[in-house]
């Protein structure tokens, strides 16, 4: 080919366009929606910090507002035992005590140990309003002679004040002191109930025999027996008036045996 032929062809081939410019427009349009992209980002972070600064503050307001704390502790079901009592054993303090610090398994153990409770159930309401539900112990004696009155219950309890029950089933204790109502106590919850339901008054006997009881029955009999014997001797109760002549009553006195002296005359 010539050389007029060559440069011919050179003069017909495109020439190719520069890429500079069209990096740099195409960059400078990616700048802006960039700079857009990272700012929306730190927007949101700063929104998040935010947010957790909020709820930090937040959850330290309501630690030390008493909105946190136990708004009302309310006990009923009471009879014999004090209120005062109960919640004391409780260890909640209302307006002090923190809700979250309540353990509904611990708070009722704790109630259930005071003497004269049974049991007890406990509610939680909206704004930690708790609610106690006790039942106590039934009432199995009335002890109503000086020093004062005494309520004895199913435990062993015995409370001071006067019964507010209505004793059908229950003993009246005439002349005991303290020390000597506590050791008749401990014999009279062995006792079974269905006996314990046939003694009308136990009286105690000190004068003529220490530690000695004189008891009226609901058949008419009176029982003489100690303190010591009482529980083991007098469940055998019902045995004991089975072989008695029937139609009669009188003074059973168990003292290592077992006699019986019918009345003569008017009891």
């Amino acid at each position: 080919m010539s050389m007029e032929g060559e440069a011919y062809v050179r003069e017909q081939r495109p020439k190719r366009q520069p890429q500079t410019d069209t990096t740099v427009r195409s960059l400078e349009d990616k700048i802006p929606y960039v700079r857009e992209q990272r700012r929306k980002k730190a927007n949101r972070r700063l929104i998040y910090v935010l947010i957790l600064i909020g709820l930090l503050i937040g959850v330290v307001f309501y630690l030390q507002s008493s909105y946190s704390r136990v708004a009302t502790f309310d006990v009923d079901g009471t009879i014999n035992v004090k209120k005062e009592d109960i919640i004391q054993a409780s260890r909640i303090k209302v307006k002090e005590t923190h809700a979250f610090n309540v353990s509904e398994e611990a708070v009722l153990e704790r109630i259930e140990d005071v003497p004269g409770i049974r049991e007890a159930t406990m509610k939680k309401r909206f704004l930690h309003h708790y609610e106690v539900e006790v039942v106590e112990e039934k009432e199995i004696a009335y002890a109503k002679d000086k020093p004062g009155a005494r309520i004895v219950l199913a435990d062993g309890t015995i409370l001071p004040g006067k019964s507010k029950e209505e004793l059908f089933d229950a003993p009246i204790l005439t002349g005991f002191t303290d020390p000597s109502l506590q050791r008749l106590t401990k014999e009279l919850v062995k006792i079974e109930p269905k006996v314990r339901s046939r003694i009308s008054e136990i009286v105690a006997n000190d004068q003529t025999d220490k530690g000695g009881l004189k008891l009226f029955m609901t058949d008419g009999n009176t029982v003489l027996l100690s303190t010591s014997a009482f529980s083991n001797s007098l469940n055998e109760y019902v045995k004991v008036i089975s072989a008695l002549p029937k139609g009669k009553t009188g003074t059973i006195t168990i003292d290592g045996g077992i006699y019986f002296k019918p009345y003569t005359g008017k009891k």
